[in-house]
């Protein structure tokens, strides 16, 4: 980046920027400041990210929209595996109780009867849900159908209040007691607060092809973020 004097406008050469103390001198007024703050909110230029698979994307005369499918993540190999397998054990012991008249024995199963119910619809989501989300001027939707996600809400966000968008990368679960890890796109708030626009990604470039559409429509210069992922 560029350093430009506060006092006379005039270019700072780098013989006369301190990296290290954050200060600069201006060598025609003598004026010397710090540019910590330049530095933290200098707009940055990353490579355009491509359509990643998993994502289509469309653009009005006002608005963009993305349609995000789940059925092609890697999680639904695993989530339809473990499903399969959870199921019919609780169902061979649901059926062996009624048989043998040991219907004390549901209400043990209970537990683990509404656990295979939760795997199933979430898996069913995994292989029939969308997710749609429209980005005009003044809102952000995103909209999850045919079916609702328990832990994906409906959102919609104003635009105008959004100061930045950011990738985060979190384990969502394991295999082998290794975390397999996944993606959401998060929003800081011009009021300081932050809000998770869509999580459960599985690849960065999805992540990062969402943010960087949307900061380029809504006009969001790109900056750092101390809490996001750095691939």
């Amino acid at each position: 980046m560029q350093l430009f004097c506060p006092n006379c406008k005039a270019p700072i050469p780098s013989l006369d920027i301190n990296i290290g103390q954050m200060v600069a001198k201006c060598h025609k007024c003598d004026q010397v400041f710090a540019f910590e703050h330049e530095l933290v909110h200098a707009e940055r230029h990353r490579p355009e990210i491509l359509l990643p698979p998993g994502i289509e994307a469309y653009s009005l005369l006002n608005e963009m929209n993305f349609e995000v499918s789940w059925r092609n993540g890697k999680e639904l190999g695993f989530f339809l595996f473990f499903t399969i397998f959870w199921d019919s054990i609780v169902f061979l012991f649901a059926v062996l109780a009624i048989l043998s008249g040991e219907l004390t024995m549901l209400l043990f199963l209970s537990l683990h009867i509404a656990v295979g119910i939760g795997l199933l619809y979430y898996t069913v989501c995994l292989l029939l849900n969308k997710t749609y989300i429209q980005v005009n001027r003044r809102t952000i939707s995103l909209e999850h159908k045919p079916l609702p996600m328990l832990f994906y809400p409906n959102q919609i966000v104003e635009a105008k209040a959004i100061d930045q968008l950011f990738i985060e990368r979190y384990s969502s679960s394991k295999t082998n007691g290794r975390p397999n890890y996944a993606f959401s796109v998060e929003a800081i708030m011009k009021d300081g607060s932050r809000k998770k626009l869509l999580k459960g990604l599985k690849s960065e470039e999805q992540a990062g092809y969402i943010e960087q559409q949307i900061e380029h429509f809504l006009q969001i210069k790109d900056r750092k973020v101390e809490e996001e992922w750095r691939g």
